[in-house]
């Protein structure tokens, strides 16, 4: 190995000392906001090094690989969501969530205890209960066509507000959506808790939307008591068009009944690369570049099962 070689690996070494000091001082980089982390401001140290490393590149002071090194390695530790464009802890008297939040179907309503809650109980007849079960593309065209659905019935174009064709008392699901204006590259934390229900259709998802009817757009699903290979979790694509594509699955166990809150960390880069976490775990990492517009809010929809949402947060570019 080059002296050379080993100048720029131990240049970046020491970097990634300085960065690990400074990180665990101020908590994870990537885990939240560097407004948030109450203490030295990586974010900051990371923009001054920058800054000398663009110096180093226009006055050629820097080895071009040497400068490839360390900026692998400060990209690393970069957060690159600086701004903060929504937050809730749907701390609101209610019952209903406070704006910009707009319940399209069914029921969330805000409980002191828990935060925006849904709670949808499904038992199809028999007969429906086969058909659903017949594969995975059911559900998938359920799940890419009920939030559409739901802002029709709000609107006043079908009259079932709602509910399932044929006369089933109650909601067969809740759909809400808030309209903010979301970077197309993103960082979203939800914080929820989910209660064990009888119902045949566990699942709720959430994510971003784009177009006037919420109809395309990210969501990440989650599906109580999942097994026999079945997905827990799953972070489909809707297009414009209505299809609906499986960007990644998570096939392992996941219970989130157990009475405790529970934490999803969602990132999409500028260059379309996401990243999930499930209480600091990565459980899905995947590129699509499909979106390149800014999204129009935040969608959230419970096809079965009893959740509640205690916060909220999205950064953005």
């Amino acid at each position: 190995m080059t002296t050379s070689r080993l100048a720029r690996i131990a240049a970046a070494a020491v970097l990634a000392v300085a960065l690990s000091l400074a990180a665990s001082r101020a908590g994870p980089a990537r885990a939240q906001a560097p407004d948030a982390a109450g203490g030295p401001d990586i974010q900051a140290l990371i923009d001054t090094l920058k800054k000398q490393l663009d110096r180093g590149e226009r006055d050629r002071l820097i080895d071009p690989w040497f400068l490839r090194d360390l900026r692998q390695t400060l990209s690393s530790y970069e957060y690159p969501w600086r701004k903060r464009i929504f937050e809730d802890d749907f701390s609101g008297r209610g019952p209903q969530p406070d704006p910009p939040w707009k319940v399209t179907a069914g029921e969330f309503l805000i409980d002191w205890r828990h935060g925006l809650r849904t709670v949808v109980e499904n038992r199809p007849p028999a007969q429906q209960q086969q058909k659903e079960q017949k594969g995975d593309d059911s559900v998938k065209q359920l799940f890419g066509q009920i939030l559409t659905q739901a802002l029709k019935d709000k609107s006043g174009e079908s009259g079932n507000g709602g509910t399932e064709a044929g006369g089933t008392q109650g909601p067969s699901y809740s759909a809400a959506i808030a309209p903010v204006p979301i970077s197309n590259a993103f960082a979203l934390r939800l914080e929820m808790t989910s209660r064990k229900v009888e119902t045949t259709t566990p699942r709720f998802e959430f994510g971003l939307y784009q177009g006037a009817n919420a109809s395309a757009g990210y969501r990440l699903a989650y599906v109580p008591g999942a097994a026999g290979g079945t997905p827990s979790l799953e972070l489909v694509r809707l297009s414009s068009r209505g299809t609906v594509s499986t960007l990644e699955i998570y096939n392992k166990p996941v219970n989130l009944e157990d009475g405790q809150a529970h934490v999803f960390e969602w990132t999409r880069d500028t260059s379309g690369r996401m990243e999930v976490k499930l209480d600091g775990s990565v459980v899905m990492e995947v590129v699509d570049r499909s979106f390149r517009d800014p999204f129009g809010g935040i969608a959230v929809l419970n096809s079965g099962g009893d959740y509640a949402l205690r916060k909220i947060t999205v950064d953005g570019v």
